[in-house]
Parts: structure tokens; sequence; C-alpha cells
């Protein structure tokens, strides 16, 4: 018999119980889809927008990133520099340099080159000032070295920013995922519930029994020989 408080008996827990396991293995399976998801967005989206030295950059960065909490910490890094001459007292000056500023060297098949030191490959543009071109590896404060990378190369953008799509894009489809499969399911559970045999008895008003019987047109009931008879036939009785 079904009360408007059927949730608070036995098998209303027993259902909730199994329902909250299985959205519980909804999510579980949307976290882990929406995980992949966002490495695939961060992969073919993400870093096909950033620029050539962003991309080269970017696990220094990183690196640079979570160390500079801690502002005595020191790194080796790795930087494409260029050198001046100051007109003032003919000092060396070291510059970094932009994309704007280099052209990196290619093979036939278009693919980046490498020195033996295993760093890219890049030659100044013509017009650009400079008394040497190099790769220059040296130890800096990681606070220094995330305030360079943060401000020269990545335009002001935290990692949180340029991540903002990848991450974005994994709650959202975690979101929607798991409340579509939960939905989905509460749709089964309420198609199979409808064919569901209704267990024990019933009190019905005649006008409700009327109702819910208004397609029968009565009831058959088998009645067997009794046993011993030469002619075991099945009569039918029905009852209007």
């Amino acid at each position: 018999m079904r009360t408007k408080l059927a949730f608070l008996t036995e098998e209303g827990l027993t259902r909730s119980r199994n329902a909250a396991r299985r959205i519980g293995a909804y999510a579980v399976v949307m976290f882990l889809f929406a995980c992949a998801s966002g490495y695939v967005i961060h992969r073919y989206w993400v870093s096909e927008n950033l620029t050539l030295l962003q991309r080269i950059y970017f696990q220094q960065y990183l690196r640079s990133s979570w160390k500079s909490v801690l502002s005595s910490r020191k790194s080796r890094y790795a930087i494409l520099v260029r050198t001046v001459t100051n007109p003032g007292n003919k000092r060396e000056v070291v510059l970094g340099v932009s994309d704007n500023d280099i052209i990196p060297k290619v093979d036939d098949a278009g693919r980046l080159q490498y020195d033996q030191r295993h760093f890219p490959i890049f030659v100044l543009k013509d017009g650009i000032e400079h008394k040497r071109f190099y790769w220059a590896e040296d130890v800096l404060p990681d606070r220094v070295a995330y305030d360079w990378f943060h401000r020269a190369i990545y335009d002001d953008q935290r990692l949180i920013d340029i991540w903002r799509p990848a991450w974005l894009g994994a709650i959202l489809i975690f979101s929607f995922g798991t409340i579509g499969l939960t939905t989905v399911d509460a749709l089964a559970q309420r198609l199979y519930l409808q064919g569901e045999a209704i267990r024990g008895t019933r009190e019905l008003s005649p006008k409700h029994y009327a109702r819910e019987h208004r397609k029968e047109i009565g009831y058959g009931i088998k009645v067997f020989a009794a046993e011993g008879s030469n002619d075991p036939s099945t009569l039918e009785t029905r009852w209007n």
C-alpha cells in the first residue's frame, strides 16, 4: 500500500539509498570524463592558442608560479635574451626578447630545430638592435622569474586565466553530464514503477473502483472437475 509518506518506509529508504549510490556512480563517471575532456581542451585549444614562446616557457612559468609563493626560493631558468650597449656608461645590458622580435628556424618539414643544448633555435628579425643573442641560463629568485614571465610573455595572464577554457569546460561537462544522467535515471525508474504490481490490498470507494476497472467486462474463474471424474475437463465461470 502506497502512502504520502512512502519515503519514510523501509522500501522508500531502500530506494533512496539505491538512488544515492547510482547518482554517486554517475558523478564519478562524469568526473573522470570531465578531467579527460579538460586535458583534451588544454591540449588542442589552450596550447594551440599560445604563442611560440608562451608554449616554450610554459613549464617554467608553471614552476615559477607555485614556487613564487615562497619568496626566498631560487631556481635555474633558461631565457632567450639579447644584449645592447648602454650609451651612457657603455655597459652591456641584457634584455629579454618577445615573439615579435624573433623568427624560428625550422627544417624542411616545418619542425622547430634545436641546438646541441636542446634549446630551440631562433634568429632575430632585421632591425632588432643587439650585440649578442643567446639562451641565458641563470639562477633567479622564483618571484622575479614569475613576475617577468607574467608581464613580458603572458600579457598579465595568470595560469587560471590561461586554463579558463579547460577548467570551465570540465565543470560544465561534469555538471550537465551528472544532471543529465540523473534525469534519465529518474525517468527510467518512473517508467519501471508504472508497471510494478500492486502489493497487498487497497481500500477503494465504489466510485474509485468503477473508475479503475471501467475497462473490465468481468472476471473469469477456472473450476476443475473433482478428483476421480472420468472427464477432467475445465469449466470456466464468468462473474459480471
